[in-house]
Parts: structure tokens; C-alpha cells; sequence
């Protein structure tokens, strides 16, 4: 079964090279990111299992965003 990998700040540099290497190996990548337009972007470059909006210093995006995943995956096995 493949791993379900959240992965912060991936709409672009390292968090989207590591996007894209999670993907390429076959993990279901869920790529998060505060910009969603770019997130938007990278996400129809990538194609991954989801793409959500979350900027980590602002509550209630961080719930959001958790709802959001957990309506995509009951469980998540990893945090980039």
C-alpha cells in the first residue's frame, strides 16, 4: 500500500522537488502551501493525490486544512 506523505511548502523549491520524488516513487503525496494559486499550479504540474491550502501560522487555516485531509486520507503516514 502506499505511503500518504504531507508535504508543506510544496508549491515550489525544495518542497516541490520533494513532491515530485515522493510521487515518482509512488506515494500519495498531499501538497500543501499558503499561495493557492501557485499551489494550484504545481499541483497540475505534479498531479498528486491532493493539493490543499495551509499556512501553518494561522489557526484557522490549520484547521481548514485538517479537515480537508482527513476528508482525503483517515490516515496519514508522514510530514515533510
Amino acid at each position: 500500500m502506499s505511503p500518504v506523505i504531507i508535504v508543506t511548502g510544496a508549491n515550489k523549491g525544495i518542497g516541490y522537488e520533494i513532491s515530485k520524488k515522493l510521487i515518482a516513487d509512488g506515494a500519495k503525496v498531499i501538497m500543501t502551501a499558503r499561495d493557492q494559486a501557485r499551489l494550484d499550479e504545481a499541483a497540475n504540474k505534479l498531479k498528486p493525490f491532493g493539493a490543499v491550502k495551509l499556512d501553518v501560522t494561522d489557526d484557522a487555516s490549520v484547521e481548514e486544512a485538517k479537515r480537508e485531509i482527513s476528508r482525503l486520507a483517515p490516515a496519514i503516514d508522514g510530514l515533510v
